[in-house]
């Protein structure tokens, strides 16, 4: 026997039918690795193998030893240990840890193949067959979690065969809970045989099924059964959600069948389709009918609801989307299980093509509906639009310091079909509301809109100028009469239709002028550096001209018998043509001021800080006889000082009031100042305060590190070793080697805001609202948390919607109590989950909300 001791040498042993017949042996300084290419008893691959310590040749029984950090690799197999053992004869592989000089055990083996992972006390695998056993195995899942159990046996296609098996999600090494099984087989993508399941809780039993399942074990979207744990409920009986089948069809779409099942009113049958084809399109599609009533004394309603999504990119520049919700009104009422759900009066939908040009232009194509689930009323509007953005057509004509540069031109052109169902009552008897009838009418609409605008900005010295010209163009393709019938005073309206558009033109234009002024001051004290104040006044004209029926055919005119006047009427009003107007001028002012401070930094630059923004403005009617002056309006908002932002506004009235002929107080045109009562009286205000708080601690003492009790781990070779290290012996049950009483600690977190609003638009009409809302969030310990929300009006001294949670982290368990105090939804939910989302139906739920009971 020869037996050679080598460290950091490079091997090329060459093995023919007889081991020793040839050996060549060459010494390099290189690396500690080495290379066996290997032809007997039918292996025929090259085994890459290192070690940090010694490796060692036994011609004679055709065996070698690596020690230290061992490593050897065949294809895309890697197998590393303390200790590595390799017999040529049968190419077996047998990998083990060894004994530290503290009687500990270190380099327990850890093999790779083909990306699974497996770990445990010893490890003997065949080279040739692929086939092996491991000793205390353990095995990461596909989809998250571990196995391991006493004894593994690994077939050539990957399959695991575990004796006293285990499954578990929780990361620490002796995990909280776990599945286990005295036979378990796990096929590699495919499924897990169990037999004698037991779910054990701390080592506890709790529950123990002799029998004999599966499940499946693929990576990604697997077919198979869906259910959920059922609950009880006063009203519905014994209830039953998301049961049903789910159908991974192929790489592009699956199915999801469910039905919720409620024993005494009723029950809810719902299939989902899914699909993405790449990143080019995927949308969904939901169908839900069901049957229900409120109480088992009642009769069923049928109901059903149709939600939809579709995203499709054709090319770069073209893509279509459309979403779409249609639902009967009982749905809601019979099946929505979130108060907001339950809230809801208007479903939409809407689908639409777009595509932009090279050239900047965009093209547009929609349809969008509404239904009103209340009134049962609907609307169906169809819309094109072509769009061509802003483009300058003297720039390359001038040179570039004209102010002719800066013309602009846009063009929007918008083709619009409307259909709504409005409904009526009538009473069938004239004078008694209790006989009456609901009738719905079909109105359709249409008009394709032309908007033009011209801009420009050129500057005058200091000031800036902002002409603006703006023209519409609206075609119609039907126009209204309307006559009286001389006879009973009744108003009769015929409809001339046309192929040809009739056009309605609008006109409008304006021009603004503005500055910016400048004030500044530099106190040098309490670290301001600076002070800046930039005032920033605008005056602006706008004028609408006058369209009535003395300047424009568009507008008609018939004579109300009834009430002795004449009507005005535009005859494209079944289209939504513009009404009549006596045409106006305002002459617009805006008063923007903003503070600004330049605080001094120890060692950087100053930093700006805005500290003020207030804003005044209104408006002067010229073509109005009377009232000519609109409310004055003020805002004014800080950005955030610190924890607290504060904004509100205010609107005053000029003109004072007096009773009408109605008994009614009403403005009239008499200014207040002119009477003695001051300049303007308050008709509007409103301030809000909002607030951002949080603590690392409110503590007696400096903080604790919780680090420690997340620990993760890196591979399943380190959670092995610290799982086979019996850490309970070492607990510290009386408390000998405590660090004494912890700090008392509670961080917490608090956003609040708090709402003032006072009103009166007339006098003596005063109404007022006085809010405070507060989210609150304090965490107990590392994994308690209590989280809070309210709304408090003070006026009426009552609590709004509160809401109480306790969150309890129970390391791969969550244990969560939410409970509503009062209000609609008052009630509770009691909810303990798996946090594995491969677990996230092992829950226990009680719930005592309004739509559970």
């Amino acid at each position: 026997m020869m037996i050679v001791y080598i460290q950091r040498i490079v091997f090329h042993v060459m093995i023919a039918s007889c081991f020793c017949s040839s050996l060549h042996l060459e010494a390099q300084q290189v690396a500690d690795t080495s290379v066996v290419q290997t032809k007997r008893s039918g292996l025929d691959s090259t085994v890459t193998y290192s070690s940090r310590d010694s490796t060692a040749f036994s011609l004679k029984k055709r065996t070698m030893l690596l020690k230290g950090d061992a490593e050897i690799s065949l294809k895309q197999q890697k197998l590393n240990a303390e200790s590595i053992e390799i017999d040529f004869n049968g190419s077996i592989v047998k990998a083990e840890g060894v004994q530290d000089s503290i009687n500990g055990n270190i380099g327990y083996p850890r093999f790779e193949d083909n990306g699974e992972e497996f770990t445990g006390k010893t490890i003997l695998f065949n080279l040739e067959t692929r086939k092996g056993t491991i000793t205390l195995g353990e095995s990461k899942a596909d989809e998250g979690g571990y196995y391991y159990g006493a004894k593994v046996k690994k077939d050539a296609d990957n399959t695991l065969f575990i004796q006293n098996g285990c499954y578990t999600t929780c990361t620490k090494p002796h995990p909280h809970f776990y599945f286990g099984a005295s036979k378990m087989k796990v096929v590699t993508n495919d499924r897990v045989f169990m037999e004698n399941i037991s779910f054990v809780v701390e080592d506890v039993p709790i529950i123990t099924l002799p029998l004999g399942i599966y499940v499946p074990n693929k990576t990604g979207r697997t077919s198979g059964l869906l259910f959920n744990i059922p609950f009880v409920s006063t009203a519905d009986g014994i209830v039953a959600q998301n049961l049903g089948y789910f159908w991974a069809i192929n790489d592009y779409m699956d199915a999801q069948f469910t039905a919720d099942i409620f024993s005494k009113t009723g029950y809810l049958l719902r299939n989902v389709w899914r699909y993405a084809v790449q990143n080019n399109v995927n949308g969904s599609l939901s169908i839900e009918y069901g049957r229900r009533r409120p109480d088992a004394q009642s009769e069923y309603v049928n109901s059903w609801r149709i939600i939809g999504n579709h995203q499709q990119t054709i090319n770069p520049q073209s893509r279509i989307t459309a979403t779409f919700n249609i639902a009967t009104s009982t749905f809601i009422n019979r099946f929505a299980g979130e108060l907001s759900d339950r809230l809801t009066q208007s479903l939409f939908s809407n689908a639409g093509y777009s595509s932009s040009f090279d050239n900047g232009t965009t093209l547009g194509i929609d349809v969008a509906a509404t239904q009103n689930i209340v009134t049962k009323e609907y609307s169906v509007n169809p819309n094109i639009t072509y769009n061509v953005p802003t483009f300058f057509p003297l720039k390359s004509l001038t040179n570039g310091h004209s102010w002719l540069n800066d013309i602009g031109i846009s063009y929007f052109v918008r083709g619009a079909f409307s259909h709504n169902s409005v409904r009526s009552i009538t009473n069938r008897i004239p004078g008694n509301p209790l006989l009456s009838d609901t009738i719905f009418q079909e109105r359709n609409s249409s008009v394709i809109r032309h908007n033009p605008s011209i801009s420009i900005s050129p500057k005058l010295g200091y000031f800036s100028l902002t002409p603006s010209i703006s023209y519409s163009e609206n075609w119609y393709f039907r126009s209204l009469t309307r006559s009286v019938n001389q006879i009973d005073s009744t108003i009769t309206e015929s409809v001339e239709m046309s192929a040809l558009p009739m056009r309605e033109t609008q006109f409008q234009a304006s021009l603004g002028i503005g500055t910016r002024l400048f004030g500044l001051i530099k106190p040098r004290m309490f670290g301001i550096n600076a002070l800046r104040h930039t005032f920033s006044p605008t005056l602006s004209i706008s004028y609408v001209p006058e369209y009535t029926a003395r300047n424009s055919n568009n507008i008609r005119t018939y004579r109300d018998l009834r009430s002795n006047r004449d009507v005005e009427y535009s005859r494209f009003e079944l289209d939504g043509g513009r009404g009549a107007n006596r045409g106006s001028t305002f002459v617009n002012y805006s008063l923007s001021n903003r503070f600004e401070a330049k605080l001094k930094q120890s060692d950087t630059a100053d930093r700006n800080a805005e500290l003020l923004q207030f804003d005044v403005s209104g408006s002067y009617a010229m073509a109005l006889d009377s009232l000519n002056w609109n409310a004055i309006t003020m805002a004014f908002r800080t950005p955030s000082i610190g924890m607290f932002n504060l904004n509100g506004n205010a609107g005053f009235t000029l003109y004072d009031e007096e009773k009408n002929s109605f008994g009614v107080m009403s403005p009239i045109n008499a200014l207040l100042l002119e009477r003695g009562k001051g300049l303007a009286r308050l008709i509007y205000a409103s301030v809000n305060i909002t607030a951002q708080f949080a603590s690392g601690t409110m503590s007696l003492g400096s903080e604790i590190d919780d680090s420690s009790s997340s620990q993760q781990w890196s591979y399943i070779g380190d959670r092995f070793t610290a799982r086979t290290i019996d850490e309970r012996d070492n607990v510290d049950y009386f408390g000998e080697r405590g660090k004494g009483g912890r700090p008392l600690q509670f961080p917490w977190s608090m956003s609040t805001s708090v709402t003032y609003y006072y009103g009166e638009p007339i006098k003596g009409m005063i109404n007022r609202r006085f809010d405070a809302r507060a989210n609150i969030d304090v965490r107990l310990t590392s994994t308690l948390n209590i989280r809070s929300s309210f709304s408090y009006d003070v006026i009426n001294a009552m609590i709004v919607a509160p809401s109480i949670s306790i969150i309890k982290d129970l390391d791969c368990w969550e244990l969560s109590a939410n409970w509503y105090p009062t209000g609609f939804n008052q009630g509770f939910i009691i909810r303990f989950a798996a946090k594995a989302s491969q677990l996230r139906d092992l829950q226990l739920i009680k719930r005592n909300l309004p739509i559970f009971r």
